[in-house]
This record gives structure tokens, C-alpha cells and sequence, in this order.
């Protein structure tokens, strides 16, 4: 159970602070960068949103390739370790930018495989959130190559305490809010959970 238990690290309780402490880092180092970051997690989250109110309130999803919703916790995972390695690495070695961000990418890409499947979502669901994480944070980070990123050592030894405080808090999903907000858009009586071709498997929420 410990791979279940880990997976819940990549959910909102830990990743939306992540994201915030990445802003205000850029928001003191380039308020340029700051609006490439939010345009970034705003796209990411919305693409994972508009997948899970179609698969909750209209039961569309895409059968083919065994996916009903992008995983957001393999997402998330994906987006910040890869995006907050690389800031982190910058403020040693300019050089060490990429490969930081490389490793990120894989620990984020291992996370999704391992942690993330099968314990929230299946396989395919969580290598989708992975891909487009992934997309998203090496398109932010090339755009922002040109600029310098600097940040106090104070941000982010702060940064990183309430990121610890946050990951020792009981963690929440956004599951309940998407249900009944599918649910509204659509008429349905209520949201789906599981799509057809998986009744006879396990029972896996669509999280």
C-alpha cells in the first residue's frame, strides 16, 4: 500500500501550493515568466478539467486507447517536478537547467507509472496526464530560456517548508466539486465513474 499512499502526493492538497510557490518565485525573478507560468497551469488544469466533465456528465471517453479522463494527480506530478527542478538548478549552474529538468521529467514519468497506476488510475490514463505535463512544462521552460531566473535562497528554503507542511496535511480531491458540476452541465442523473468496457474489472474511480 505504500505506492497508494505516495500517489496521493501528486493530488491538490501538495501540487496546488507547488504551483503557487513556483509563482511566487517568478514573481520576484521575472514577472514575464510569471505569466507564462500561469497561462500554463491554467491550460494544463483546464485540458484535465474538460476531460473529466465529459467522462462524468456525458460518458464520453476515448475507448480505444483505454482512457476515460487524464489523471491529474500524474499531471500535476509531471508539470512541477519537472518545472521546479529546473528553477531549482538554475540558481547553481545555468548549465544544469536541462538535465535537471530531465530528471524531473522521469521521476514524474516513474511517479505516474508506479505510484499513480494502478492505485488511482489505469496504466494509459496516467502515462495521458504524464504526456501533457510533461508537454506543458518543457513548453514553459523553453519559452522561458532567454530569461534569467533568480531566486533568494530565503524564497526558497520558505517555499520548500510550506510545500512539507502541505504534504503532512490530509489530502483532498476535487472529485465531488467536478461530480456535481458534470452533473449540472449534463442532466444526468448522476456522474459516471467507470466506463462500460471496465465494468468487469476492478473498481477504479475515474479520479
Amino acid at each position: 500500500m505504500m505506492r497508494a499512499e505516495l500517489a496521493q502526493f501528486g493530488g491538490i492538497t501538495v501540487m496546488i501550493p507547488a504551483a503557487l510557490i513556483i509563482a511566487v518565485w517568478l514573481r520576484y525573478s521575472s514577472p514575464w515568466a510569471l505569466r507564462g507560468w500561469i497561462v500554463t497551469v491554467g491550460v494544463t488544469y483546464s485540458i484535465v478539467a474538460f476531460s473529466k466533465l465529459l467522462f462524468k456528465g456525458w460518458g464520453l471517453s476515448f475507448q480505444h486507447v483505454d482512457i476515460a479522463v487524464l489523471s491529474g494527480h500524474a499531471m500535476n506530478t509531471c508539470l512541477m517536478l519537472t518545472v521546479g527542478s529546473s528553477l531549482l538548478a538554475r540558481q547553481f549552474s545555468a548549465a544544469l537547467r536541462w538535465p535537471a529538468a530531465l530528471v524531473g521529467l522521469l521521476l514524474g514519468i516513474w511517479f505516474s507509472a508506479y505510484c499513480v497506476a494502478p492505485f488511482i488510475h489505469p496504466l494509459n490514463e496516467a502515462l495521458a496526464g504524464a504526456v501533457l505535463g510533461g508537454v506543458a512544462a518543457i513548453a514553459f521552460l523553453w519559452r522561458i530560456e532567454p530569461t534569467e531566473v533568480k531566486v533568494s535562497p530565503a524564497f526558497i528554503g520558505a517555499g520548500l517548508a510550506v510545500l512539507l507542511v502541505c504534504a503532512l496535511m490530509p489530502k483532498y480531491n476535487a472529485e465531488l466539486l467536478l461530480n456535481r458540476v458534470a452533473v449540472t452541465l449534463s442532466g444526468a442523473e448522476r456522474a459516471y465513474q467507470e466506463p462500460a468496457w471496465r465494468l468487469d474489472a476492478a473498481p477504479r474511480q475515474a479520479e
